[in-house]
């Protein structure tokens, strides 16, 4: 399956870019996918254009259209079970449109806290990606990642 745009939620899509950043400011939490092979990827805006609704969703989707892999990435503060929501939902909500791809879910805060980490929730989403071929990532401040 091809990457696929949504109309005006895109920062850009099927492109070969060697670095892809997502940040928050309010956090200071950035997100940084090296693409050293250089795969055609698609970026999206999901928090208020892809999900437009009050309930949870994630900041971003990032798909590399050569691998069929699918990123939802959430950057906050410390509210991990917050971030385990928003991806969870976001994940309900947008993966019928690549259903070809695996899921992974990145998420950065500034800081954990160390009781969130047996959360049943996050178990769940933990569950619901290795279904999905894919797995979760947690990191405080800054992720780095490379295909």
């Amino acid at each position: 399956m091809a990457c696929k745009p949504y109309e005006n939620c895109f920062e850009f899509t099927k492109q070969k870019n060697k670095i892809v950043t997502c940040t928050d400011n309010k956090s200071s939490t950035k997100y940084i996918y090296e693409n050293d092979s250089l795969d055609e990827l698609s970026k999206y805006n999901v928090d208020g254009c892809l999900i437009d609704d009050d309930g949870s969703k994630c900041d971003f989707l990032l798909l590399n259209c050569d691998k069929a892999i699918s990123y939802f990435i959430e950057l906050k503060g410390s509210d991990l079970i917050r971030a385990v929501e928003q991806i969870d939902r976001s994940i309900d909500v947008l993966h019928k449109d690549f259903r070809t791809y695996s899921v992974g879910a990145r998420i950065v805060l500034t800081r954990v806290n160390t009781t969130d980490l047996k959360s049943a929730k996050l178990i769940r989403l933990e569950g619901k990606l290795k279904k999905l071929n894919g797995k979760l990532i947690k990191q405080s401040r800054q992720l780095t990642e490379k295909n």
